[in-house]
């Protein structure tokens, strides 16, 4: 080992400077470059009532985040580190659930339960249970649990803590690599991006444990919100999205305008420059199909823009807040896949409709649903048939059968299910779901 000066340690290391805002390029001044780097995670609060031990270990590990522009290999501790904490967040909130007792079920034996004042306890009362292939009672649900990551993982999920399907791949990809980091067999080097981004997702880990959801997150984003917005398209199929608003500025004259145009207002995802959230697919809106990334409803149309106009003045619709993570699809095969329904709409369908084998699919969005379902014909490719969670993508398998057998999956695990009716709309060119009945 090379015994350093202080004005050595001092200095700023190349490698660092060479990560700027545009990516790799020209080498920042290391004061840019200071503040530049903690930039990238100044926003990575964690919420109030995070364990004091996850929030210490947490704010320490962005403290030392900062010095990676005085030494490059400080970037790959930092991601090391993040993975080893993403254990000890669970292990506490798992502390505060449990509130000093925990409780196994044992096959054909009354349930057992211990008293816990440490997670040594909880580890050493799991790994004797699991021997009896004793399950822990989480809510509602029993997971197999030993104590370690795989165990709190499972119990995260079974009670709520931890949401969405494709955060689970995610979690999958965090548990592997935190797994090499415990036990290494081999080097790596992180870049400050690649700490940055686990620093970020650990955060929103932590933060969704304890109960709150991350504004325009990665991985457990909170609800997005939704604005009144009027869909238009003519003869020619030329369509557009434009609030609501502006319905209330002088129409165009007909050479401005074109072909006559047919309008719809909807509850949507508003389109914001460089939002991660925006929705590329509005223009494939279909009362019947979920063919728009995120949840649109329908509230009046199709009529002229007048007719529209009139409508908003009278009615005054507002915008409000949806979740748009662990929707359930149904899907119906008749010969050929038909893109996903929601439920409500599956509900009302006339008996005659109702016909083929139908598949219910809990994802984030809709052509999650589709792509496994169509995939699960493939055996060769790895998707479940059988509920559960799909391997190979961000899906849950509820139910395939017939259309009873689906509708009673989907509201065992939304509740009742209220059927709706409505008008049979639809912009009528499409990229993404041409192949529409």
């Amino acid at each position: 080992m090379e015994i350093r000066s202080l004005e050595d340690l001092r200095a700023a290391d190349s490698l660092s400077l060479a990560f700027n805002p545009y990516g790799l390029g020209s080498r920042m001044a290391p004061e840019d470059a200071v503040e530049f780097q903690q930039r990238q995670i100044l926003d990575c609060d964690l919420a109030e009532g995070v364990a004091a031990g996850t929030r210490d270990s947490f704010e320490r590990l962005r403290t030392v985040f900062a010095y990676g522009v005085l030494c490059y290999d400080v970037y790959t501790l930092v991601g090391d580190q993040a993975l080893l904490i993403y254990e000890q967040a669970l292990r506490d909130r798992f502390m505060e659930w449990c509130a000093g007792t925990i409780t196994f079920r044992i096959p054909q034996t009354p349930d057992a339960s211990f008293s816990v004042a440490s997670y040594e306890d909880v580890k050493k009362h799991a790994e004797k249970m699991a021997r009896r292939r004793a399950k822990l009672v989480a809510a509602a649900n029993v997971v197999e649990f030993n104590g370690m990551l795989h165990g709190l993982r499972q119990w995260a999920r079974a009670v709520g803590l931890l949401c969405g399907r494709r955060s689970r791949m995610v979690e999958d990809a965090l548990a592997k690599l935190r797994n090499h980091v415990a036990h290494p067999s081999g080097h790596h080097v992180d870049t400050p991006v690649g700490a940055a981004r686990t620093v970020r997702d650990l955060a929103e880990v932590i933060n969704q444990l304890w109960g709150q959801a991350t504004a325009g997150g990665r991985l457990y984003p909170a609800p997005l919100h939704r604005e009144i917005a009027v869909l238009s398209w003519n003869g020619t199929g030329r369509a557009r999205m434009e609030p609501a608003g502006a319905l209330a500025l002088p129409a165009p004259t007909k050479e401005q305008e074109g072909d006559s145009y047919q309008h719809v207002v909807v509850r949507a995802i508003p389109f914001v420059p460089d939002s991660r959230w925006n929705d590329d697919h509005w223009a494939e809106f279909d009362t019947r199909y979920e063919t728009t990334r995120f949840p649109t409803d329908y509230l009046w149309g199709p009529g002229t823009r007048e007719e529209a106009r009139a409508w908003l003045e009278r009615e005054q619709p507002e915008g409000d807040s949806v979740d748009f993570i662990d929707r359930v699809f149904l899907i119906q095969d008749r010969g050929r896949l038909l893109p996903p329904i929601r439920p409500a709409v599956a509900a009302g369908l006339p008996d005659d409709e109702r016909v083929g084998v139908w598949h219910a699919v809990r994802a984030d969005f809709p052509d999650d649903a589709f792509v496994h379902v169509k995939g699960s014909t493939d055996r060769s490719a790895g998707h479940v048939r059988r509920p559960g969670d799909c391997p190979v993508c961000s899906a849950e398998v509820l139910s395939s059968g017939s259309y009873d057998e689906a509708l009673r999956a989907t509201a065992a695990v939304l509740g009742p299910i209220q059927a709706v009716q409505l008008p049979s709309v639809r912009l009528p060119s499409s990229i993404f779901w041409p192949d529409r009945p």
